[in-house]
């Protein structure tokens, strides 16, 4: 798939990601992976434990480096058809204040929920940006939390509230393009649609915002996406 489509916020093509196994031989964990995610859509990824979805996501992100192919995201502000940025030229610190990754096991700090939602805005990356507790206040009420959850210790938090803390660090730093790895793997039904529902207001509240969710249980997020890819040994089909 090429970047030409004016909707078109990042695009990947005939992308390639290497390993060195235990025997020194190479190994190919994607193979001549293509795509594009377009702005305001939602974009499910399926596979099998091991098929490379998380290895996908981490190269997009600039995690991992990718050993032949381009990935490339469209500038902001610029023209429809302005020269998009190949991650390959731009610094990582760039790249990824506009392309964001959601890891299925999310690192939180020792202290409060309100210290790790604080913590990106110490970074420099983020010190044009301010906290806003209002905001987080509104969302914690739609995700059934009241104003005391922001003061609970990190430590004590469940594995679905780490998430939630985890998600709400990444929303308010406003990037365009959200990589989640299974976000609502950790939670309870009830609280999983919730944050369906959350991420997908928040990429259909934008022009500038697109999902690529990687997920096993289909049941809340297929019927929402706009595509449907696969994932099997490394090699990406798009099923719609």
């Amino acid at each position: 798939m090429s970047a030409d489509n004016d909707d078109t916020i990042l695009a990947f093509e005939h992308i390639e990601v290497l390993t060195h196994g235990s025997d020194g031989q190479k190994k190919r964990l994607i193979q001549q992976a293509s795509g594009a995610l377009s702005a305001g859509q939602v974009t499910v990824l399926t596979g099998t434990s091991g098929s490379g979805k998380s290895v996908l996501l981490r190269a997009l992100a600039g995690l991992l480096p990718i050993s032949a192919g381009t990935v490339r995201l469209k500038p902001t502000h610029e023209p429809p058809h302005a020269r998009f940025w190949d991650i390959q030229d731009i610094s990582p610190t760039k790249w990824r204040a506009q392309v964001a990754l959601l890891a299925q096991h999310p690192q939180l700090i020792e202290g409060s929920v309100l210290d790790n939602l604080q913590l990106p805005f110490q970074l420099r990356a983020h010190q044009h940006l301010r906290f806003d507790s209002n905001w987080h206040t509104a969302q914690l009420a739609y995700l059934g939390r009241g104003g005391d959850f922001l003061h609970k210790d990190a430590y004590h938090l469940s594995g679905g509230e780490r998430q939630l803390v985890n998600t709400l660090r990444l929303l308010q730093l406003e990037p365009r393009i959200l990589l989640l790895d299974e976000p609502t793997a950790a939670l309870d039904v009830d609280t999983a649609a919730q944050l369906v529902a959350l991420l997908v207001d928040w990429v259909q509240k934008s022009k500038q915002r697109t999902v690529l969710w990687v997920t096993h249980d289909t049941q809340d997020i297929l019927p929402l996406a706009d595509q449907h890819w696969h994932m099997q040994a490394g090699v990406l089909t798009k099923i719609r």
